[in-house]
Formats: structure tokens, C-alpha cells, sequence
């Protein structure tokens, strides 16, 4: 029906897919292929079993990561932590250290890009969490540009996990 149809729409828009579809694709493009179970035979796994305290937040269009963590992190009082995510963004003005000038270079992003890695920390600073981020995006042509993170407007949606390692002061056991 018309409205199964609707409802397959929208729920890989939100995951940021088109449905699958026959027609042609342009020069360059191409579908996600599935992927293949039991190609790493050889991999080793540690489990951890001990609790931690982990916030799974997801970022819809329009949503400024850096802003959001702040606000995560200011809300639950996170002490320390570190930050890992992902997802699409339409702006991420970056930066390079350069730190005999005190300042950052600047690395412009203005056009839709992927975030194919985001990683950061949490800590204090003068008695206030603070966010600190980096990250890789890429662009249309496959380049990427990476640097410290001033701003991440999402589109159309960023998959971010905070590990929590102090919440107000006391370590996470």
C-alpha cells in the first residue's frame, strides 16, 4: 500500500539510506552491498562485563553536536569521558592547533558531508564538564579534512555514545 510504502520511506531516510531501488544509478555512484558474515575467522574479542555508564544519543538535521554534548555533559555533571560517533553532517567549520600563535587554523567544511569519525573527551574545566572534539569527515569526491571540531550541524542524522568514566566527581565502577 501507498502508506507501507510511506512508512519504508521514512524510516531509511532516518537512517540516512534511499530505498533500495533497480533504476540506474549516475557515474560514481553505488548501493550498499550486504554485508558478509564470517570473513574474520582470526579476530580476538575482549569483553568487558563491569558496569559503565553509557548515553547513546542520536542528532537529527538541524542539531549542532558539539552544543548537544555540552549539554549532555553539563546535565549529568560528566567529570571525564570519551566520546565516539558518526553520521552526516551539512557544516563543520575545523580547526588545526597551532599553538606558538595560540589559535587554530581554519579548515572549512560548507558543503554535506560524512562523519566517518568523530572521537573526543570530557573533563573539567574551572568546575564545568567540557567537550573536546575531533574529527574526519568526508566529501563528495572521497577527499576528507579532519581537525579539532568548533561546530557539527547534523544532516541528516549523527549517532554519538558518551562512556561516562566520572560523574560528579566519583569514578564509574
Amino acid at each position: 500500500s501507498a502508506l507501507a510504502l510511506l512508512a519504508l520511506v521514512a524510516a531509511n531516510a532516518a537512517l540516512g539510506q534511499a530505498p533500495a531501488a533497480s533504476a540506474p544509478l549516475p557515474d560514481g555512484y553505488m548501493r550498499a552491498p550486504a554485508v558478509q558474515k564470517g570473513l574474520a575467522p582470526q579476530r580476538k574479542v575482549t569483553e568487558s562485563t563491569g558496569p559503565a555508564h553509557v548515553f547513546d544519543v542520536a542528532f537529527t538535521t538541524g542539531d549542532e553536536i558539539l552544543s548537544g554534548l555540552t549539554d549532555l555533559a553539563i546535565k549529568h555533571n560528566i567529570t571525564s569521558g570519551y566520546v565516539t560517533g558518526l553520521g552526516g553532517l551539512s557544516t563543520a567549520p575545523l580547526g588545526f592547533g597551532d599553538p606558538p600563535l595560540g589559535a587554530f587554523r581554519r579548515i572549512p567544511v560548507d558543503e554535506k558531508s560524512e562523519l566517518v569519525s568523530l572521537t573526543g573527551h570530557i573533563q573539567t574545566r574551572d568546575g564545568v564538564p567540557t567537550v573536546h572534539l575531533h574529527a574526519i569527515v568526508a566529501l563528495k569526491d572521497g577527499s576528507t579534512k579532519a581537525g579539532h571540531v568548533f561546530e557539527a550541524k547534523v544532516a541528516p542524522i549523527a549517532e554519538i555514545s558518551v562512556v561516562a568514566t566520572s560523574i560528579g566527581g566519583a569514578a564509574s565502577h
